[in-house]
């Protein structure tokens, strides 16, 4: 029902019934404007890191770009945005609600994609401010202005009776913004509206509003105006007017309000992510450190490594070694990042307790199986998991982690005997971990094998204060001449 004129100056009426039309319709592409993965996978059922792998992919071969934006810490909206995390700034102001914000974590950069132009051409830098319920109750006016290709525009009408989309203003001091093209600017009427009084015929032309660095007041005898909007940029425009609020109930999105998003940090630990991207890496610059509010790491070790050498020699160890590698990658990439190798030890990370968990109790029993030595008997492993937060750093071109979290994480782990794991309460305290932890216990998984608890423990930790509190899991063994029997599993 929108159509445009040849001449730049002219306008089309549109009432509310137009307005509420093209409102609903430009909510609808805003799945795709920008693409959330998050949001896609709670709208259509499909999972969430198979939303996250496709897109990916279609990141790979030049069909959507992504894009690392930072959450506004008060409207939601993304604060700026980089295609590769290392290239973020470590502060920026909202161009939408104008709130300082520091970008430091991981936890609140929204990870997002969008249609590259030659797929589809949208408003390519869509980040608009999402308005609160308390917000929306402030609503004098709001309508969606579409682009038009010469300029010309529409009039939405107030007061005016026939195809109005609201009764007349009162007097007062109105906000007058937009979230798309994000300006902010007064709107004040000055009186009374009389019942002969003739519409005021407002021009309002967008490349003359989103420039202005400074709010700017437009006022107007009363409150019976023709709104004549002229879209002379070629872009989306919102005609949002408000009641003069204080900026903390115009623009605070509070937190049950928010959408859901993909997080930086779920990026990081996504399979496809660490195959397609791998080169990104956080910035290197002290400003502009990021950290993740709570990180489950995992290290593992290979039990008694300096007698493997000494028995074996540095060949053969090495390949049991590598085949140990082969294990642990497999089970710790599945949902999770291998960091890095430090000599015959693994250092893993996840955004998830349970998928850690998990993928521990499957490397305890397959590394055994997979690992056997010329006498029949087998390698074992010893692994410790703890979370909390921690700083991510660039070293050796990979993100790794620094911080007490990362030091505990490490000393658990030296702690534990063979063929066991130990969790600190830190993990266990997520329900969804203790629930993976039980089920392991109790045998209610897919695999045939058996793991037993360990006591609960109060760990002394070199270089950390007070006792650290952990359980833990080991494999049940029963001999047999070839040493500990087991069976290959995934624990999913």
């Amino acid at each position: 029902g929108f159509t445009e004129l040849p001449d730049p100056e002219s306008v089309i009426p549109k009432g509310k019934k137009d307005a509420d039309a093209f409102l609903m319709k430009a909510v609808s592409i805003g799945v795709i404007n920008p693409i959330h993965p998050a949001v896609i996978a709670k709208e259509s059922g499909i999972d969430h890191e198979t939303v996250m792998e496709e897109l990916l992919y279609a990141t790979k071969v030049g069909l959507v770009d992504m894009k690392w934006t930072p959450e506004c810490e008060r409207c939601g909206s993304a604060v700026t945005d980089a295609r590769k995390i290392g290239d973020l700034p470590p502060k920026a102001c909202c161009a939408g609600c104008h709130f300082p914000n520091v970008i430091d974590t991981m936890d609140k950069i929204k990870v997002v994609f969008h249609l590259t132009q030659d797929v589809l051409y949208i408003l390519a830098d869509n980040y608009a401010c999402t308005p609160s319920c308390a917000s929306m109750a402030e609503n004098a006016l709001f309508a969606a202005v579409p682009a038009t290709s010469t300029g010309s525009g529409f009039r939405y009408s107030v007061g005016c009776g026939k195809d109005e989309l609201r009764p007349v203003l009162k007097p007062g001091l109105y906000r007058m913004h937009c979230p798309v093209a994000r300006t902010d600017n007064y709107l004040n009427v000055l009186g009374e509206a009389k019942d002969d009084d003739k519409p005021i015929k407002l021009k309002l032309r967008i490349s003359t509003i989103v420039p202005s660095p400074e709010p700017t007041t437009v006022s107007v005898a009363h409150g019976r105006i023709h709104f004549d909007v002229l879209p002379d940029t070629n872009s989306f425009f919102v005609l949002w007017i408000q009641n003069n609020k204080d900026e903390e109930t115009l623009f605070r999105l509070p937190p049950e309000e928010r959408a859901p998003y993909t997080s930086a940090t779920q990026m990081l630990h996504h399979s496809s992510f660490q195959r397609l991207f791998k080169d990104q890496v956080v910035s290197s610059d002290p400003e502009a450190l990021l950290h993740i509010t709570n990180v489950v790491l995992v290290f593992t070790d290979v039990v008694g490594s300096t007698n493997l050498y000494a028995s074996l020699g540095d060949g053969p160890a090495l390949h049991l070694v590598r085949q140990h590698y082969k294990v642990l990658f497999a089970a710790f990439t599945r949902h999770g990042r291998v960091v890095k190798t430090i000599g015959d030890a693994v250092m893993a990370s996840f955004s998830s307790g349970r998928h850690a968990i998990e993928a521990c109790a499957e490397s305890l029993y397959n590394v055994p199986k997979a690992c056997k030595l010329p006498d029949g008997s087998s390698l074992e492993i010893r692994i410790g998991i703890h979370c909390g937060s921690a700083v991510v750093v660039p070293l050796n071109g990979v993100n790794d982690y620094f911080g007490q979290t990362v030091n505990i994480s490490a000393r658990v782990e030296a702690a534990a005997k063979a063929s066991e794991c130990y969790i600190t309460e830190a993990v266990l305290a997520d329900p969804d971990a203790k629930a993976a932890y039980e089920d392991i216990i109790a045998g209610k998984n897919k695999s045939s094998q058996k793991f037993e608890a360990t006591p609960e423990k109060q760990l002394i930790l070199k270089g950390v204060k007070g006792p650290v509190r952990a359980q833990g899991i080991r494999v049940r063994r029963r001999t047999s001449e070839h040493g500990l029997v087991s069976c290959p599993v995934s624990l999913k």
